[in-house]
């Protein structure tokens, strides 16, 4: 982000309740110390520099309070009909819903496609039936002929109704507030590179074809929060607390071998990693250089 400075005060005056009002109006920026006894506004673009510079004036004059702001946005917004509330959680973040309609599809052969006609094409490698047994072909072999979608299709695959549900309720959840807060765009970029980044160290960790689930881009949506919310101050990715300490916590005691002695199946716990991995690279990264602002004007 460009960094324009919008407006500039005394190192005194205390603007986290300013901030929480621009976040509320969802407008990206960043508060800076500039080392002089001044502190600064920073934005993106000129339009959201004179929001900001009209907010803070009335804000300043005691003309505008956060809560009269969130009251008038949600005037302004369209009421739907109880009948189309779905329609419109939908539209509101469509690469979610997309990626849990696939989930939903997907899952659906992995129960009704005995024959492998059509679930073959969504595994990692390919894999068919040949004489009644099931051939699994190399990484070599299948990616040689240019699939290379199999390296996020397996995110959509799961083995039960539990597994299924369970990765929905997450993915709804934090695909959904990283879509609003971030835009479609990103989350499509975080749940391809976890994802894929998932699936490739599972495939290398056990070499077995036959392995899914949206679980290693959960963690990675986790990471991402997490670092995000932390670096650039931004509370719409801010993870409920001790959230991240159970869901590490639950990693760290799968890959500790206990759930599967239990008798649960078998987990992905490398596809886990990997994602929590992804997702904290790309939330740091993305943090850093969204908060790196050109020197403003003194």
């Amino acid at each position: 982000m460009s960094a324009i400075k919008a407006i500039e005060t005394d190192i005194g005056s205390s603007l986290a309740g300013f901030s929480a009002h621009l976040w509320a109006l969802r407008v990206p920026h960043r508060v800076f110390d500039t080392g002089e006894g001044r502190q600064v506004i920073v934005v993106g673009s000129e339009p959201d520099a004179r929001l900001v510079r009209e907010h803070f004036r009335r804000w300043s004059e005691g003309t505008l309070e956060a809560t009269q702001a969130l009251e008038a946005l949600e005037a302004a917004r369209p009421r739907a009909r109880p009948g189309f509330v779905l329609v419109a959680a939908l539209r509101g973040a469509p690469v979610t819903a997309v990626a849990v309609l696939l989930s939903v599809l997907a899952t659906l052969l992995v129960y009704a496609d005995d024959t492998l006609r059509w679930l073959h094409w969504l595994t990692f490698t390919d894999i068919h039936r040949a004489g009644g047994r099931i051939l699994v072909d190399s990484a070599k072999a299948t990616y040689g002929r240019g699939e290379y979608w199999r390296l996020i299709t397996p995110v959509f695959l799961h083995f039960g109704a539990l597994h299924l549900v369970f990765n929905m309720l997450w993915t709804w959840e934090l695909g959904r507030r990283l879509e609003q807060a971030r835009g479609p765009a990103t989350l499509l970029a975080v749940l391809l590179l976890t994802g894929g980044g998932g699936n490739i160290a599972q495939f290398l960790t056990d070499r077995d074809a036959m392995f899914g689930g949206m679980s290693g881009v959960i963690y990675g949506l986790l990471g991402y929060s997490w670092l995000w919310s932390r670096i650039t101050g931004d509370p719409r990715l801010r993870l409920p607390t001790g959230l991240l300490g159970f869901m590490v916590g639950w990693l760290v005691i799968c890959m500790s071998g206990v759930v599967e002695a239990l008798g649960f199946g078998s987990i992905a716990n490398s596809a886990h990693a990997a994602g929590l991995g992804v997702g904290m690279a790309l939330g740091l990264g993305a943090g850093l250089l969204y908060s790196r602002p050109e020197s403003p004007e003194h």
